[in-house]
């Protein structure tokens, strides 16, 4: 069933978010008033290329305001009063649960934004388009998933370990789990895989079919997602996961999995281009020991981000050009060397400052490794049930994992409870 948009603004409330109201509220409609004030996260932009910003666009009074706490609730709270809005956003990878509202926001191809279109990895430039083709968000960053590993460690094994030959053995997940086996065998006590989650959001990381199609509508076979259930199992029975996915740290990573990093009890991870920076700064000590190179069962992408115009913006020409200058090559090569944020132009992805050998990986470029990575990924529809949906499934592979429950009793209890929240929304019947 398709859903309307009753029924996206009622799901956003059940995902704990404001629904969007109607206006007429007297309070200012943007934020600030005689300025174009811009919303972003704590480490979701360089503070050097926001600091050239303002001095480069003092004329249209440029002001970047960092959002404490969870933007997406706080933008969700101004729209539904009317009031208070920023004149350009974040938004993050759930951007389409603002696509049946999207008359709250600027159509960017009204500004240009088509014509800079090739510039940006096509997939991306899509995921922040309606299915009608408003153009809602201008990419910021992505998330490509490669293979970590500790070449030291599967050298010691007496296995591959230089990238591409790594690669070569792991190009599936079943050949990445007998490859675990043969490392476990020679080396007791380390781990393949860090938990059942993992395994099962990187595999639908690379589905180019999530839970529902673009025009919103539930996508009830699930073989695909039962697939990539099914392997988050198998990984486990076949004692490769650690189970880090226990007690999290406010950053989302586990203490254990810290300590794992460590001393090389974790010797590989399947993870997007992100945790690289988690990894240099909680394992220093194991600098020149990592490799990356492709994952096991093809290319996906986990996370990203966009720039939107709010309808509410007096000049959203001048607002676009501040977007599209913030979003160039040299900028998005800035943000990713500054703060790790892995660039969605591949032009930026080619800048001399992020793809030198990196000292960590032994000398390696790890960008190029998550370049070509990005540049195989194909569009994938991430609804606004996605994060909800994943998060039901990956809870009851935990209590699989470290609960001792029956997969296939979990397996229903996952569907029962993702489908009584549709149902309660009214997506279906």
């Amino acid at each position: 069933m398709t859903l309307t948009r009753r029924r996206l603004l009622a799901g956003a409330t059940a995902l704990g978010a404001a629904a969007f109201g109607a206006g007429g509220c007297s309070s200012p409609t943007t934020a600030n008033p005689g300025h174009l004030t811009f919303w972003y996260t704590y480490n979701g932009f360089s503070e050097n290329v926001l600091k050239a910003a303002r001095k480069r666009f003092a004329a249209d009074e440029f002001v970047p305001s960092q959002v404490s706490g969870d933007l997406t609730q706080r933008l969700l709270a101004a729209l539904a009063g009317g009031a208070y809005l920023p004149d350009i956003t974040m938004i993050g990878d759930n951007i389409s649960r603002y696509f049946s509202d999207s008359d709250r926001f600027v159509n960017m191809n009204d500004h240009g934004a088509r014509e800079l279109a090739q510039g940006y990895l096509p997939w991306k430039w899509q995921a922040g388009a309606t299915p009608d083709g408003f153009q809602l968000g201008f990419p910021i960053d992505i998330g490509p998933a490669a293979l970590y590993y500790r070449h030291d460690i599967f050298e010691k094994a007496g296995l591959p370990s230089e990238p591409d030959d790594v690669a070569a053995a792991v190009p599936t997940w079943e050949k990445y789990f007998t490859f675990g086996e043969q490392i476990r065998k020679k080396l007791p006590g380390r781990y393949l895989i860090t938990d059942t989650k993992t395994v099962f959001t990187y595999s639908m990381a690379q589905e180019q079919r999530k839970y529902f199609t673009p025009e919103n509508s539930y996508l009830d076979d699930q073989a695909h997602v039962r697939l990539a259930w099914d392997r988050s199992v198998e990984a486990f029975r076949r004692r490769l996961t650690a189970g880090f996915g226990g007690s999290q740290t406010a950053s989302g990573q586990s203490v254990d999995r810290h300590a794992a990093w460590n001393t090389g009890q974790e010797v590989s991870l399947v993870n997007a281009s992100w945790i690289t920076g988690e990894i240099k700064q909680s394992a220093p000590g194991t600098a020149g020991k990592w490799r990356v190179c492709a994952p096991p069962g093809g290319p996906g992408n986990q996370g990203g981000s966009f720039l939107a115009i709010t309808a509410a913006c007096p000049d959203p020409q001048a607002a676009f050009d501040i977007i599209s200058w913030l979003q160039n090559p040299a900028n998005q090569a800035s943000n990713y060397a500054e703060i790790g944020l892995f660039p969605s132009s591949p032009a930026a992805a080619e800048d001399e400052r992020i793809t030198a050998p990196d000292k960590f990986f032994g000398g390696q470029s790890a960008v190029k490794v998550f370049a070509d990575i990005a540049d195989q990924v194909r569009y994938a529809y991430f609804s606004p049930w996605d994060i909800t949906i994943s998060d039901t499934y990956t809870d009851e592979l935990t209590n699989v994992e470290l609960g001792g429950k029956d997969p296939e009793r979990a397996w229903k209890d996952a569907r029962n409870r993702i489908e009584r929240l549709l149902r309660r929304q009214g997506v279906l019947s």
